[in-house]
């Protein structure tokens, strides 16, 4: 990591990962909107809730490229579609870590300065940024599975997937 002020609450996180991701599935469990993710069906998602937390640093201290989140996020949202969780719950899902995450910083955290409220922050405006990336390239994922499964059951022409996902919008990006 490239010596962030907000280190120590990553660290934080990162030491944390069980009560976090504990605290997200209480949530996904509980929240009327993600009904797929049911108690049986998260065990398939704890180990990459894990990985992100765990990863976290890395992810928003730039010392993985942008590249990485794209591809990574994009074969998340693959997997989502393979799974037929629907892609609003998936998103659900991404918006329920993120908040955990930052309520778990916030409940934790003794705000006694402001070298420590701007540690926050910073760590709040460059985990939102991963976060809006992360979700920008899951649902893209997801959107290209779905299209190309769409082209495989009806054997739609390119202009009819064209005027269905919008191809030209983002999928050559």
């Amino acid at each position: 990591m490239k010596g962030l002020i907000s280190d120590k609450l990553v660290a934080l996180i990162e030491k944390n990962a069980d009560t976090i991701i504990k605290r997200w599935t209480e949530r996904l469990i509980s929240d009327p909107a993600t009904p797929s993710f049911s108690p049986n069906a998260l065990s398939r998602f704890d180990a990459k809730a894990h990985m992100v937390i765990q990863e976290l640093g890395q992810w928003i201290s730039y010392d993985k490229p942008k590249e990485e989140i794209i591809r990574h996020y994009s074969q998340e949202g693959v997997g989502l579609f393979r799974l037929g969780i629907p892609l609003c719950e998936g998103v659900r899902a991404i918006i329920l870590l993120k908040r955990t995450i930052w309520l778990f910083v916030v409940d934790s955290s003794l705000f006694e300065s402001a070298m420590e409220m701007h540690q926050t922050r910073e760590l709040n405006d460059r985990a939102s940024l991963f976060f809006d990336r992360a979700q920008y390239n899951f649902i893209r994922g997801y959107m290209e599975e779905m299209k190309s499964r769409a082209a495989q059951l009806w054997n739609l022409s390119d202009a009819d997937l064209e005027k269905l996902f919008f191809q030209k919008s983002f999928y050559d990006l």
